[in-house]
């Protein structure tokens, strides 16, 4: 079993996720990342990946802003846009998928928007605006009825 301080691999994380000692599970992790990378593959036809791999870039990057080495991993590259986003699911504040897409889409929802040069995605309630991140899905800002799930975004 992996030191509980340091890094571990996706067979050691979820031995210890199993056994309780560690947050949100690798497999809602991965479901959350699903979800959101269907809505962007959806709704802008951008490709995006996937990865639990820590990858020597990231290491360097954590390295740099002098964090420690995480846990667990789980990134989503949007490479249409020139963006990505990675955490550390052990320290997600949510223990839903639907909670862990909405914590990556907090970091790429900006950035997509500025790639594109509009509101992403569109509120069809409020012109000009976009849909906001929720624990449940996409929310209108205006229509609290409305409510988009991850994962069904352009269907």
């Amino acid at each position: 079993m992996a030191d509980p301080k340091g890094a571990c691999s996706l067979e050691e994380c979820s031995a210890l996720w199993a056994n309780g000692r560690m947050g949100m599970g690798i497999d809602e992790a991965v479901r959350g990342a699903r979800l959101l990378a269907a809505d962007i593959e959806e709704s802008l036809g951008f490709s995006t990946q996937i990865s639990t791999e820590y990858t020597e870039d990231w290491r360097r990057f954590g390295e740099q802003s002098g964090r420690p080495v995480p846990k667990a991993w789980m990134s989503i590259g949007v490479p249409d846009a020139g963006t990505s986003a990675a955490l550390d699911p052990t320290k997600s504040g949510s223990g839903t998928a639907e909670g862990f897409a909405m914590e990556l889409v907090r970091i790429l929802q900006d950035d997509i928007q500025i790639h594109i040069r509009e509101p992403w995605p569109k509120d069809p309630a409020a012109s000009g605006q976009a849909l906001e991140p929720s624990e449940r899905g996409w929310r209108s800002r205006t229509d609290p009825g409305y409510l988009v799930p991850y994962g069904r975004l352009g269907r």
